[in-house]
């Protein structure tokens, strides 16, 4: 490879890799409480109750409540668009 071309090629990696960003992005799901309304953001988490940005539902604690209005997962739906 020529020096020529490296630029280039770390230009289509960097396009590669927003793109990888992005789509993954767009794939976190959020869930609603079905009694409050409270949501919760697959890809925000919720930092202040140790669950990490980027923390899929399915790994969120079975006895996590909803900090509202005090529900389990059981009374959240999909958020679907």
């Amino acid at each position: 490879m020529s020096l020529d071309e490296a630029p280039a090629s770390n230009a289509v990696a960097a396009a590669d890799a927003a793109v990888e960003t992005a789509t993954s992005a767009d794939d976190f799901k959020q869930w609603v409480c079905v009694i409050c309304g409270w949501i919760y953001d697959e890809a925000a988490g919720l930092p202040e109750e140790g669950i990490a940005a980027g923390t899929r539902w399915a790994d969120v604690p079975a006895d996590w409540r909803c900090p509202l209005c005090d529900v389990g997962k059981e009374d959240f739906a999909l958020v679907e668009f």
